[in-house]
């Protein structure tokens, strides 16, 4: 069996003789496909996994705890909070409760906001969401009596800063009359997801039911060791609490986003990975036709007593050098790439600016809500596009190398 490796290697490194070039072309095609797919699952997988983060960490929590008690007496849940936060996996909790407002800065125009009431101590009792939030101006500092933090693209619409006042109108709960209060911003967030910076704000729970009259029923948000063991950690938290409360998951409540996420991923990598089938079917074809060219080669071979299985088995193995060397080279290429990406960008600017006389900004900020590229590169994957790329190689190649069975040594020979 050395024999077959031997030969396959020669004719895939083979140049002038008949046939040559044809394994360079392929191993051309699948580096080229597997760097386009790693590099396109390593940047969506950043987009789509920092908005997943920030909102587990930011809005809906691991587990939510949903009561009927109202904010103004959450005091009577802290014996229940003693008990969830002993419960196995679970890291943290926090009551909390959300208040539909309207809210007015300089501009006389009010907008719709969403403010998350939350313990004066939250950001240092939940490192999930301080590892999220990043305070560009001022503090996060809602300890104060009519103090507020505001997103930075809410109070950018809002026309305020840090040390202005914003009013807050709010309609308690089952009321009919609203309530408007003067609040201070002490400090600005940023999640990096648009639609909490510009429409959430924070304030302290003292603040929301003292000025805000809010009546809003009580959430506990729970952040667990593991957010993909929430099912085992339901189970033990269950039987906890009482039978009017309802436990919700990040998956649930979620379920919406998360899975137009899921299937924009899956339609992406259905797209890209159509490249792999293109490539397949060049492999097949140049495979058949370096047979073909070869065959004078093969009639020796099989007069020489070669079984025609092993013959066949050498254009399998030449198809598996080919997926093989290709995966490798795509591989380099596709990190190099999604690992550089914000420096490639960085130096495509530059050059357009040295070339036209003009900065042009490839993502720029009237136009896309990021600082950078995000990248994430799971190995799972990588093992997964490898795995594929070598797998149509190997195909494409078996399939080719059925038409070795046709061949009839003495009549290609006499030919000659």
């Amino acid at each position: 069996m050395r024999w077959t490796f031997f030969i396959a290697r020669r004719l895939l490194l083979a140049r002038r003789t008949r046939g040559g070039g044809v394994g360079r072309l392929a191993i051309l095609g699948i580096a080229a496909g597997v760097a386009t797919l790693v590099a396109v699952l390593a940047v969506m997988n950043g987009f789509q996994m920092g908005m997943i983060e920030s909102i587990l960490e930011i809005n809906s929590h691991h587990l939510r705890v949903e009561t009927e008690t109202p904010l103004g007496e959450y005091g009577t849940e802290s014996e229940l909070i003693q008990r969830i936060a002993t419960v196995r996996g679970v890291r943290s909790v926090t009551p909390v409760a959300e208040l539909q407002t309207l809210v007015r800065g300089f501009w006389p125009e009010a907008q719709g906001i969403v403010i998350r009431a939350v313990p004066p101590a939250w950001l240092s009792e939940d490192p999930g969401a301080e590892e999220r939030l990043s305070i560009p101006e001022g503090t996060f500092d809602v300890r104060g009596d009519r103090t507020i933090v505001l997103g930075t693209e809410l109070a950018r619409s809002l026309g305020v800063r840090t040390g202005d006042t914003v009013a807050v109108t709010h309609l308690p709960g089952g009321g009919t009359r609203p309530t408007e209060q003067q609040l201070t911003v002490t400090g600005l967030f940023r999640t990096g997801h648009l639609d909490f910076d510009r429409s959430w704000a924070f304030v302290s729970i003292g603040t929301a039911v003292d000025h805000l009259e809010a009546r809003e029923p009580l959430v506990l948000g729970i952040k667990l060791d593991n957010r993909f063991s929430d099912a085992a950690v339901e189970t033990r938290l269950r039987p906890e609490l009482p039978p009017e409360h309802r436990v919700v998951s990040w998956r649930e409540y979620n379920r919406g986003i998360f899975g137009a996420l899921r299937m924009e991923k899956s339609m992406m990598t259905v797209l890209v990975g159509l490249i792999f089938l293109v490539v397949a079917g060049s492999i097949y074809q140049l495979l058949r036709r370096s047979i073909m060219e070869r065959s004078e080669d093969v009639a020796i071979l099989q007069a020489l007593g070669a079984p025609t299985a092993q013959l066949r088995f050498v254009f399998v193995l030449e198809g598996w050098m080919i997926g093989v060397s290709g995966t490798f080279f795509g591989l380099v290429a596709g990190l190099a790439l999604a690992l550089n990406v914000n420096e490639l960008f960085a130096a495509l600017e530059t050059l357009t600016a040295i070339l036209v006389q003009r900065g042009v900004q490839v993502f720029s900020p009237a136009h896309f809500y990021l600082l950078e590229v995000p990248v994430r590169i799971l190995p799972l994957e990588l093992f997964l596009v490898s795995t594929g790329a070598i797998g149509v190689s190997v195909l494409a190649a078996t399939l080719a190398a059925r038409s070795v069975a046709r061949y009839r040594p003495m009549e290609l020979l006499r030919g000659e």
